[in-house]
């Protein structure tokens, strides 16, 4: 009888000493797909000034027969991530939060510099050059896309 009620506390007891370890911060990386959905060349670039925002690009490919509404986007090692278009007015160009984003069926959506994008906020030290992160989509379905996100210099963006 007591160690039936002990089995469990040590159970739990060894969850917790295991997520307390000292480790190398690196991102666990899993894939998904949603039928008909497909990620192309994804990448979050890193700023230049420091505690600065980074910026995912990607395409997103419909090859589905019904159009696919964004919900929202999260990426590992991020604290938010916002969903942008680039706004050029009188030779001036801002950003602006992009709202109901659709990938029509049958077609695609670049995520580009100067186009639509990504921002990311609150980037952990964790993510440098060289390392993978992850890219989660998440659909107004209920639906998730998550794909390896590979983490790149600035200068590895210009260019792009």
């Amino acid at each position: 009888m007591r160690a039936r009620l002990l089995a469990p506390a040590l159970a739990v007891s060894l969850l917790l000493l295991a997520g307390c370890s000292e480790g190398k911060n690196e991102v666990v990386v899993t894939k998904s797909t949603v039928e008909g959905l497909q990620v192309t060349d994804p990448r979050l670039v890193l700023p230049i000034v420091k505690d600065s925002p980074g910026a995912v690009y990607f395409t997103l490919v419909n090859s589905s027969a019904k159009p696919r509404k964004i919900l929202s986007i999260e990426v590992a090692g991020g604290d938010m991530a916002m969903i942008h278009d680039t706004v050029d007015k009188g030779g001036h160009s801002s950003m602006t939060m992009a709202h109901d984003v659709v990938v029509a069926a049958g077609s695609s959506m670049a995520f580009a510099p100067g186009g639509r994008h990504v921002m990311v906020t609150g980037l952990k030290p964790g993510l440098k050059p060289g390392v993978d992160s992850e890219l989660k989509i998440n659909f107004d379905t209920g639906d998730a896309l998550v794909t390896n996100l590979p983490v790149v210099a600035p200068a590895a963006a210009a260019g792009n």
